[in-house]
Protein backbone atom coordinates (compact mmCIF):
# COMPACT_ATOMS: atom_id res chain seq x y z
CA UNK A 1 0.00 0.00 0.00
CA UNK A 2 1.01 3.61 -0.26
CA UNK A 3 1.16 4.79 3.39
CA UNK A 4 4.60 5.99 4.41
CA UNK A 5 5.89 5.18 0.92
CA UNK A 6 4.05 8.22 -0.41
CA UNK A 7 6.68 10.57 0.98
CA UNK A 8 9.44 8.45 -0.51
CA UNK A 9 7.81 8.55 -3.93
CA UNK A 10 7.04 12.24 -3.82
CA UNK A 11 10.64 12.99 -2.83
CA UNK A 12 11.75 11.69 -6.20
CA UNK A 13 10.00 14.61 -7.84
CA UNK A 14 6.93 14.89 -10.05
CA UNK A 15 7.65 14.30 -13.70
CA UNK A 16 5.73 15.88 -16.53
CA UNK A 17 3.35 13.71 -18.54
CA UNK A 18 5.68 13.76 -21.55
CA UNK A 19 9.27 12.66 -21.66
CA UNK A 20 11.90 12.10 -24.35
CA UNK A 21 11.62 8.77 -26.15
CA UNK A 22 13.42 6.04 -24.28
CA UNK A 23 14.32 2.39 -24.80
CA UNK A 24 13.80 -0.26 -22.14
CA UNK A 25 16.89 -2.29 -21.37
CA UNK A 26 15.73 -4.06 -18.18
CA UNK A 27 12.28 -5.33 -17.20
CA UNK A 28 11.76 -7.41 -14.08
CA UNK A 29 8.52 -9.24 -13.32
CA UNK A 30 6.67 -8.51 -10.07
CA UNK A 31 7.59 -10.46 -6.95
CA UNK A 32 5.90 -13.82 -6.44
CA UNK A 33 2.83 -13.66 -4.23
CA UNK A 34 2.25 -15.64 -1.06
CA UNK A 35 -0.93 -17.08 0.39
CA UNK A 36 -2.03 -16.71 4.00
CA UNK A 37 -4.18 -19.53 5.38
CA UNK A 38 -6.60 -18.94 8.26
CA UNK A 39 -8.15 -22.01 9.89
CA UNK A 40 -11.94 -22.13 9.62
CA UNK A 41 -12.42 -22.80 13.34
CA UNK A 42 -9.52 -20.60 14.44
CA UNK A 43 -5.89 -21.46 15.03
CA UNK A 44 -2.41 -20.63 13.79
CA UNK A 45 -2.19 -18.71 10.48
CA UNK A 46 0.32 -20.15 7.98
CA UNK A 47 2.01 -18.86 4.85
CA UNK A 48 2.45 -20.66 1.52
CA UNK A 49 4.17 -19.88 -1.77
CA UNK A 50 1.46 -19.03 -4.30
CA UNK A 51 3.46 -20.55 -7.17
CA UNK A 52 3.22 -24.16 -5.92
CA UNK A 53 1.60 -24.00 -2.46
CA UNK A 54 4.85 -25.01 -0.75
CA UNK A 55 4.99 -23.87 2.86
CA UNK A 56 7.15 -20.84 3.69
CA UNK A 57 7.65 -22.00 7.27
CA UNK A 58 6.19 -18.70 8.54
CA UNK A 59 3.26 -18.86 10.98
CA UNK A 60 1.55 -16.60 13.48
CA UNK A 61 2.87 -16.62 17.04
CA UNK A 62 -0.65 -16.73 18.46
CA UNK A 63 -3.95 -18.38 17.65
CA UNK A 64 -6.30 -16.38 15.49
CA UNK A 65 -10.01 -16.64 16.36
CA UNK A 66 -12.49 -18.16 13.95
CA UNK A 67 -13.03 -15.60 11.19
CA UNK A 68 -16.09 -14.44 9.32
CA UNK A 69 -14.03 -12.84 6.56
CA UNK A 70 -10.57 -11.54 5.75
CA UNK A 71 -10.59 -7.85 4.81
CA UNK A 72 -7.11 -7.43 3.30
CA UNK A 73 -3.51 -6.41 3.96
CA UNK A 74 -1.77 -3.07 4.51
CA UNK A 75 1.73 -4.12 3.49
CA UNK A 76 3.21 -0.72 4.32
CA UNK A 77 2.37 -1.39 7.99
CA UNK A 78 2.72 -5.18 7.56
CA UNK A 79 -0.81 -5.69 8.93
CA UNK A 80 -3.57 -8.06 7.84
CA UNK A 81 -7.14 -7.21 8.89
CA UNK A 82 -10.07 -9.58 9.40
CA UNK A 83 -13.49 -9.73 11.06
CA UNK A 84 -13.90 -12.64 13.47
CA UNK A 85 -16.97 -14.74 14.17
CA UNK A 86 -17.87 -12.45 17.10
CA UNK A 87 -17.86 -9.35 14.81
CA UNK A 88 -14.59 -7.98 16.17
CA UNK A 89 -12.01 -6.38 13.89
CA UNK A 90 -8.66 -8.09 14.44
CA UNK A 91 -5.20 -7.50 12.99
CA UNK A 92 -2.27 -9.83 12.39
CA UNK A 93 1.16 -8.18 12.45
CA UNK A 94 3.28 -9.94 9.82
CA UNK A 95 6.51 -8.77 11.46
CA UNK A 96 5.85 -9.65 15.11
CA UNK A 97 3.34 -12.40 14.13
CA UNK A 98 1.08 -11.16 16.95
CA UNK A 99 -2.73 -10.86 16.89
CA UNK A 100 -4.61 -7.87 18.22
CA UNK A 101 -8.32 -7.09 18.68
CA UNK A 102 -9.07 -3.54 17.48
CA UNK A 103 -12.82 -2.87 17.39
CA UNK A 104 -15.98 -4.70 18.44
CA UNK A 105 -19.35 -4.90 16.75
CA UNK A 106 -18.02 -4.51 13.20
CA UNK A 107 -20.43 -5.42 10.42
CA UNK A 108 -18.38 -4.43 7.35
CA UNK A 109 -14.90 -3.17 6.52
CA UNK A 110 -12.74 -2.19 3.55
CA UNK A 111 -9.18 -1.06 2.89
CA UNK A 112 -8.42 2.19 1.08
CA UNK A 113 -5.60 2.71 -1.45
CA UNK A 114 -3.34 4.43 1.11
CA UNK A 115 -3.63 1.59 3.61
CA UNK A 116 -6.38 3.16 5.75
CA UNK A 117 -9.02 0.73 6.96
CA UNK A 118 -12.69 1.73 7.24
CA UNK A 119 -14.89 -0.25 9.65
CA UNK A 120 -18.67 0.06 9.90
CA UNK A 121 -20.36 -0.99 13.16
CA UNK A 122 -23.84 -2.27 14.01
CA UNK A 123 -25.27 1.29 14.21
CA UNK A 124 -23.63 2.25 10.88
CA UNK A 125 -20.92 4.37 12.49
CA UNK A 126 -17.60 4.56 10.64
CA UNK A 127 -14.15 4.26 12.19
CA UNK A 128 -11.00 4.83 10.17
CA UNK A 129 -7.83 3.02 11.24
CA UNK A 130 -4.80 4.75 9.69
CA UNK A 131 -1.21 3.98 10.71
CA UNK A 132 -2.50 2.14 13.79
CA UNK A 133 -4.59 5.13 14.93
CA UNK A 134 -8.41 4.96 15.10
CA UNK A 135 -10.52 7.99 14.07
CA UNK A 136 -14.29 7.99 14.56
CA UNK A 137 -16.24 9.74 11.78
CA UNK A 138 -18.78 12.30 12.93
CA UNK A 139 -21.53 11.21 10.55
CA UNK A 140 -22.76 7.61 10.29
CA UNK A 141 -23.92 5.92 7.13
CA UNK A 142 -27.63 6.10 6.38
CA UNK A 143 -27.90 2.31 6.54
CA UNK A 144 -25.96 -0.96 6.30
CA UNK A 145 -23.66 -0.98 3.24
CA UNK A 146 -23.36 -3.62 0.53
CA UNK A 147 -20.17 -2.14 -0.96
CA UNK A 148 -17.43 0.06 0.53
CA UNK A 149 -14.63 1.87 -1.33
CA UNK A 150 -11.87 3.98 0.22
CA UNK A 151 -10.27 6.86 -1.70
CA UNK A 152 -6.91 8.64 -1.73
CA UNK A 153 -8.53 11.68 -0.08
CA UNK A 154 -9.53 9.75 3.06
CA UNK A 155 -13.22 9.60 2.25
CA UNK A 156 -15.37 6.48 2.20
CA UNK A 157 -17.83 5.69 -0.60
CA UNK A 158 -20.70 3.45 0.50
CA UNK A 159 -23.51 1.83 -1.48
CA UNK A 160 -26.52 0.83 0.64
CA UNK A 161 -27.52 -2.80 1.13
CA UNK A 162 -31.11 -1.91 0.28
CA UNK A 163 -32.25 0.36 -2.48
CA UNK A 164 -30.35 2.68 -4.79
CA UNK A 165 -28.04 5.61 -4.12
CA UNK A 166 -24.54 6.27 -2.88
CA UNK A 167 -23.11 8.07 0.16
CA UNK A 168 -19.72 9.70 0.76
CA UNK A 169 -18.46 10.32 4.31
CA UNK A 170 -15.22 11.62 5.78
CA UNK A 171 -13.93 12.21 9.29
CA UNK A 172 -15.65 15.60 9.62
CA UNK A 173 -18.62 15.56 7.26
CA UNK A 174 -21.05 13.62 5.08
CA UNK A 175 -21.75 14.72 1.52
CA UNK A 176 -25.30 14.71 0.11
CA UNK A 177 -26.39 11.32 -1.20
CA UNK A 178 -25.87 10.67 -4.92
CA UNK A 179 -28.66 9.10 -6.94
CA UNK A 180 -27.41 5.87 -8.48
CA UNK A 181 -29.23 2.74 -9.55
CA UNK A 182 -28.94 -0.36 -7.38
CA UNK A 183 -26.60 -2.93 -8.85
CA UNK A 184 -23.17 -4.57 -8.58
CA UNK A 185 -20.43 -1.96 -8.21
CA UNK A 186 -16.66 -1.59 -8.51
CA UNK A 187 -14.11 1.18 -8.02
CA UNK A 188 -10.66 1.89 -9.37
CA UNK A 189 -7.70 1.17 -7.10
CA UNK A 190 -7.42 4.86 -6.14
CA UNK A 191 -11.18 5.19 -5.66
CA UNK A 192 -11.33 8.02 -8.18
CA UNK A 193 -14.10 6.40 -10.22
CA UNK A 194 -17.03 4.17 -9.24
CA UNK A 195 -18.92 2.00 -11.72
CA UNK A 196 -22.39 0.55 -11.11
CA UNK A 197 -24.04 -2.05 -13.35
CA UNK A 198 -27.53 -0.75 -14.08
CA UNK A 199 -28.96 -3.41 -16.40
CA UNK A 200 -28.94 -1.67 -19.82
CA UNK A 201 -26.11 0.71 -18.86
CA UNK A 202 -23.09 1.23 -16.64
CA UNK A 203 -23.06 4.37 -14.47
CA UNK A 204 -19.66 6.03 -13.92
CA UNK A 205 -19.27 8.50 -11.06
CA UNK A 206 -16.24 10.47 -9.92
CA UNK A 207 -16.29 11.02 -6.11
CA UNK A 208 -14.06 14.09 -6.48
CA UNK A 209 -16.18 15.92 -9.05
CA UNK A 210 -19.51 17.65 -8.51
CA UNK A 211 -21.08 16.13 -11.60
CA UNK A 212 -23.93 13.78 -12.30
CA UNK A 213 -23.00 10.16 -13.03
CA UNK A 214 -22.08 9.42 -16.64
CA UNK A 215 -24.18 6.76 -18.37
CA UNK A 216 -22.55 4.29 -20.75
CA UNK A 217 -25.12 2.18 -22.56
CA UNK A 218 -24.40 -1.54 -22.80
CA UNK A 219 -26.18 -4.26 -24.77
CA UNK A 220 -26.88 -7.59 -23.16
CA UNK A 221 -27.80 -6.33 -19.66
CA UNK A 222 -24.82 -5.49 -17.42
CA UNK A 223 -24.53 -7.90 -14.48
CA UNK A 224 -21.06 -7.20 -13.04
CA UNK A 225 -18.30 -4.62 -13.48
CA UNK A 226 -14.58 -4.55 -12.71
CA UNK A 227 -11.76 -2.09 -13.41
CA UNK A 228 -8.33 -3.20 -14.56
CA UNK A 229 -5.62 -2.73 -11.88
CA UNK A 230 -4.37 0.40 -13.63
CA UNK A 231 -7.94 1.73 -13.79
CA UNK A 232 -8.00 2.71 -17.46
CA UNK A 233 -10.22 -0.18 -18.62
CA UNK A 234 -13.60 -1.37 -17.38
CA UNK A 235 -14.81 -4.95 -17.88
CA UNK A 236 -18.56 -5.53 -18.03
CA UNK A 237 -20.16 -8.98 -17.61
CA UNK A 238 -23.56 -9.44 -19.25
CA UNK A 239 -26.44 -11.82 -19.82
CA UNK A 240 -25.09 -12.09 -23.37
CA UNK A 241 -22.26 -14.52 -24.17
CA UNK A 242 -19.56 -11.87 -24.28
CA UNK A 243 -17.52 -9.64 -22.02
CA UNK A 244 -17.32 -5.93 -22.87
CA UNK A 245 -14.11 -3.93 -22.51
CA UNK A 246 -14.73 -0.19 -22.12
CA UNK A 247 -12.37 2.79 -22.04
CA UNK A 248 -13.08 4.45 -18.68
CA UNK A 249 -12.15 7.90 -20.02
CA UNK A 250 -14.18 8.06 -23.25
CA UNK A 251 -16.78 5.42 -22.44
CA UNK A 252 -16.14 3.81 -25.83
CA UNK A 253 -16.38 0.07 -26.27
CA UNK A 254 -12.88 -1.01 -27.29
CA UNK A 255 -13.27 -4.79 -27.38
CA UNK A 256 -15.61 -7.74 -26.87
CA UNK A 257 -14.48 -11.14 -25.57
CA UNK A 258 -16.56 -14.19 -26.42
CA UNK A 259 -17.54 -16.36 -23.44
CA UNK A 260 -19.21 -19.79 -23.17
CA UNK A 261 -22.32 -18.21 -21.68
CA UNK A 262 -23.72 -15.37 -19.54
CA UNK A 263 -21.49 -14.12 -16.70
CA UNK A 264 -22.36 -13.05 -13.16
CA UNK A 265 -19.06 -12.04 -11.52
CA UNK A 266 -15.53 -10.83 -12.27
CA UNK A 267 -12.16 -10.96 -10.51
CA UNK A 268 -8.67 -9.95 -11.69
CA UNK A 269 -5.14 -10.58 -10.46
CA UNK A 270 -2.81 -7.93 -9.02
CA UNK A 271 -0.94 -7.66 -12.31
CA UNK A 272 -3.87 -7.39 -14.74
CA UNK A 273 -2.80 -10.42 -16.78
CA UNK A 274 -5.75 -12.70 -16.04
CA UNK A 275 -9.47 -12.19 -15.58
CA UNK A 276 -11.60 -14.74 -13.74
CA UNK A 277 -15.26 -14.90 -14.71
CA UNK A 278 -18.02 -16.44 -12.64
CA UNK A 279 -20.69 -18.01 -14.89
CA UNK A 280 -24.31 -17.23 -14.22
CA UNK A 281 -25.04 -20.96 -14.15
CA UNK A 282 -22.88 -23.82 -12.90
CA UNK A 283 -20.06 -24.19 -10.41
CA UNK A 284 -16.95 -23.30 -12.41
CA UNK A 285 -14.64 -20.43 -13.27
CA UNK A 286 -13.82 -19.14 -16.75
CA UNK A 287 -10.33 -17.82 -17.44
CA UNK A 288 -9.63 -14.88 -19.76
CA UNK A 289 -6.14 -14.00 -20.99
CA UNK A 290 -6.24 -10.19 -20.83
CA UNK A 291 -3.09 -9.74 -22.93
CA UNK A 292 -4.75 -11.57 -25.82
CA UNK A 293 -8.30 -10.49 -24.93
CA UNK A 294 -9.69 -13.99 -25.24
CA UNK A 295 -11.28 -16.79 -23.25
CA UNK A 296 -8.76 -19.61 -22.74
CA UNK A 297 -10.52 -22.24 -20.63
CA UNK A 298 -12.65 -23.28 -17.67
CA UNK A 299 -11.80 -24.64 -14.23
CA UNK A 300 -14.08 -26.60 -11.93
CA UNK A 301 -13.89 -24.32 -8.89
CA UNK A 302 -16.40 -23.06 -6.33
CA UNK A 303 -16.60 -19.27 -6.28
CA UNK A 304 -16.16 -17.74 -2.82
CA UNK A 305 -15.14 -14.38 -1.37
CA UNK A 306 -11.46 -15.45 -1.25
CA UNK A 307 -11.02 -18.16 -3.90
CA UNK A 308 -10.50 -18.72 -6.76
CA UNK A 309 -7.73 -16.16 -7.12
CA UNK A 310 -5.03 -15.53 -9.71
CA UNK A 311 -2.16 -15.38 -7.20
CA UNK A 312 0.94 -14.43 -9.14
CA UNK A 313 1.74 -13.90 -12.82
CA UNK A 314 0.45 -17.33 -13.94
CA UNK A 315 -1.03 -19.31 -11.05
CA UNK A 316 -4.68 -19.92 -10.22
CA UNK A 317 -5.47 -21.07 -6.67
CA UNK A 318 -8.89 -22.68 -6.25
CA UNK A 319 -10.93 -25.07 -4.13
CA UNK A 320 -11.33 -28.56 -5.54
CA UNK A 321 -13.46 -30.82 -3.38
CA UNK A 322 -12.07 -30.69 0.17
CA UNK A 323 -8.68 -29.46 -1.00
CA UNK A 324 -6.99 -26.36 -2.40
CA UNK A 325 -4.99 -26.64 -5.63
CA UNK A 326 -2.66 -24.40 -7.63
CA UNK A 327 -3.04 -24.52 -11.43
CA UNK A 328 -0.61 -23.29 -14.08
CA UNK A 329 -2.51 -20.85 -16.31
CA UNK A 330 0.36 -20.61 -18.79
CA UNK A 331 0.13 -24.27 -19.92
CA UNK A 332 -2.56 -26.05 -21.89
CA UNK A 333 -5.19 -27.67 -19.72
CA UNK A 334 -4.14 -25.73 -16.61
CA UNK A 335 -2.21 -28.61 -14.97
CA UNK A 336 -2.01 -28.85 -11.19
CA UNK A 337 1.29 -27.64 -9.71
CA UNK A 338 0.39 -27.60 -6.02
CA UNK A 339 -2.03 -29.20 -3.56
CA UNK A 340 -3.07 -28.70 0.07
CA UNK A 341 -5.25 -31.46 1.47
CA UNK A 342 -8.22 -30.28 3.53
CA UNK A 343 -7.66 -26.60 2.76
CA UNK A 344 -11.05 -25.88 1.21
CA UNK A 345 -12.77 -25.15 4.54
CA UNK A 346 -10.26 -22.44 5.48
CA UNK A 347 -9.98 -18.77 4.45
CA UNK A 348 -7.18 -17.57 2.15
CA UNK A 349 -5.57 -14.25 1.28
CA UNK A 350 -3.06 -13.58 -1.51
CA UNK A 351 -0.40 -11.05 -0.47
CA UNK A 352 2.59 -9.66 -2.38
CA UNK A 353 4.84 -10.31 0.61
CA UNK A 354 7.40 -12.85 1.79
CA UNK A 355 8.98 -13.13 5.25
CA UNK A 356 12.45 -13.20 3.71
CA UNK A 357 13.62 -11.15 0.74
CA UNK A 358 15.69 -13.58 -1.27
CA UNK A 359 19.09 -12.19 -2.36
CA UNK A 360 19.43 -11.44 -6.01
CA UNK A 361 21.42 -14.06 -7.92
CA UNK A 362 24.32 -13.00 -10.10
CA UNK A 363 24.12 -14.62 -13.56
CA UNK A 364 27.00 -16.93 -14.40
CA UNK A 365 27.54 -15.14 -17.70
CA UNK A 366 28.12 -11.57 -16.54
CA UNK A 367 28.48 -10.37 -20.12
CA UNK A 368 24.87 -11.36 -20.78
CA UNK A 369 23.54 -9.87 -17.54
CA UNK A 370 21.48 -6.66 -17.84
CA UNK A 371 22.89 -3.55 -16.21
CA UNK A 372 21.35 -0.37 -14.90
CA UNK A 373 23.37 1.75 -17.29
CA UNK A 374 23.47 1.03 -20.99
CA UNK A 375 26.53 2.00 -23.02
CA UNK A 376 26.36 5.00 -25.27
CA UNK A 377 23.82 7.03 -23.33
CA UNK A 378 22.34 7.95 -19.98
CA UNK A 379 19.80 5.70 -18.26
CA UNK A 380 17.04 6.19 -15.70
CA UNK A 381 15.30 3.80 -13.35
CA UNK A 382 11.48 3.74 -13.15
CA UNK A 383 8.58 1.62 -11.95
CA UNK A 384 6.30 0.69 -14.85
CA UNK A 385 2.63 0.46 -13.85
CA UNK A 386 0.84 0.25 -17.21
CA UNK A 387 1.25 0.35 -20.98
CA UNK A 388 -1.05 1.10 -23.89
CA UNK A 389 -1.01 1.67 -27.63
CA UNK A 390 -3.31 4.63 -27.07
CA UNK A 391 -1.35 7.74 -25.98
CA UNK A 392 -4.52 9.41 -24.66
CA UNK A 393 -5.17 6.52 -22.25
CA UNK A 394 -1.59 6.51 -21.03
CA UNK A 395 -1.47 10.29 -20.60
CA UNK A 396 -4.82 10.38 -18.75
CA UNK A 397 -3.71 7.58 -16.44
CA UNK A 398 -0.42 9.35 -15.71
CA UNK A 399 -2.35 12.53 -14.92
CA UNK A 400 -4.64 10.67 -12.51
CA UNK A 401 -1.75 9.05 -10.67
CA UNK A 402 0.14 12.34 -10.62
CA UNK A 403 -2.91 14.01 -9.11
CA UNK A 404 -2.89 11.38 -6.36
CA UNK A 405 0.57 12.56 -5.31
CA UNK A 406 2.81 10.06 -7.07
CA UNK A 407 5.64 10.96 -9.51
CA UNK A 408 3.95 9.62 -12.63
CA UNK A 409 4.84 10.26 -16.26
CA UNK A 410 4.28 8.81 -19.71
CA UNK A 411 7.19 7.42 -21.73
CA UNK A 412 6.70 7.76 -25.47
CA UNK A 413 7.73 4.73 -27.56
CA UNK A 414 11.13 4.54 -29.23
CA UNK A 415 11.59 3.59 -32.87
CA UNK A 416 9.98 0.25 -33.67
CA UNK A 417 7.90 0.20 -30.47
CA UNK A 418 4.15 0.73 -30.18
CA UNK A 419 3.47 1.04 -26.48
CA UNK A 420 3.19 4.21 -24.39
CA UNK A 421 4.27 3.35 -20.86
CA UNK A 422 3.05 4.89 -17.61
CA UNK A 423 5.87 4.96 -15.06
CA UNK A 424 6.74 6.26 -11.60
CA UNK A 425 10.09 7.91 -10.92
CA UNK A 426 12.85 8.25 -11.89
CA UNK A 427 14.63 6.80 -8.85
CA UNK A 428 18.27 7.35 -7.85
CA UNK A 429 19.04 3.61 -7.72
CA UNK A 430 17.56 0.19 -8.31
CA UNK A 431 17.42 -0.36 -4.55
CA UNK A 432 15.25 2.73 -4.13
CA UNK A 433 12.93 1.59 -6.93
CA UNK A 434 12.62 -1.92 -5.50
CA UNK A 435 11.82 -0.49 -2.08
CA UNK A 436 9.17 1.74 -3.65
CA UNK A 437 7.53 -1.11 -5.58
CA UNK A 438 6.68 -2.76 -2.25
CA UNK A 439 4.88 0.38 -1.11
CA UNK A 440 3.13 1.97 -4.07
CA UNK A 441 0.03 -0.22 -3.68
CA UNK A 442 -0.36 -1.06 -7.37
CA UNK A 443 1.13 -3.63 -9.74
CA UNK A 444 4.58 -2.40 -10.86
CA UNK A 445 8.02 -3.60 -11.82
CA UNK A 446 11.46 -2.06 -12.18
CA UNK A 447 12.50 -0.94 -15.64
CA UNK A 448 15.67 0.86 -16.71
CA UNK A 449 15.34 3.06 -19.79
CA UNK A 450 18.09 4.55 -21.91
CA UNK A 451 17.65 8.02 -23.34
CA UNK A 452 18.12 7.95 -27.07
CA UNK A 453 21.10 9.83 -28.47
CA UNK A 454 20.67 12.45 -31.11
CA UNK A 455 16.96 12.88 -30.60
Amino acid sequence: MLGAGLALLAACGRSSTTTPAARAVVARPPATSSLLRFAHDGGIARLYDAADLATHGWHSAERIPALRRVVGADLDQRLVYAIDAQSALVSLDLTSRRVRSLLKGVSAAALGPNGALYAVDSVNGVTQVARRTAIRFRSPLSGPPRSLFGTMTGTLVALPARGAGLQVVSSDRAAPAVALAAGPAAATFFGDLVAVAADSAVLLWDPGAKKAPRRVRTPGHARAVLFSPSGHRLFVAQDADRLLVIDRFSGDRIDEIDLPGPAAGLRTDLYGGWLLVRPRDGDSTWVVDVARNRYVGAVAARWGPDLPVAAGPGTLVARRGDDVVALDLTRAGFPSIGHIAGGAADLWLAVAWSPVDAPEETPADSAAAPTDRAPGGTSRIYLQVSSSRNPAWARDLADKILGAGLPASMLAPARGEELYRVVLGPYPSREAAEEATRKVGMPSFVVTVQDSIGR
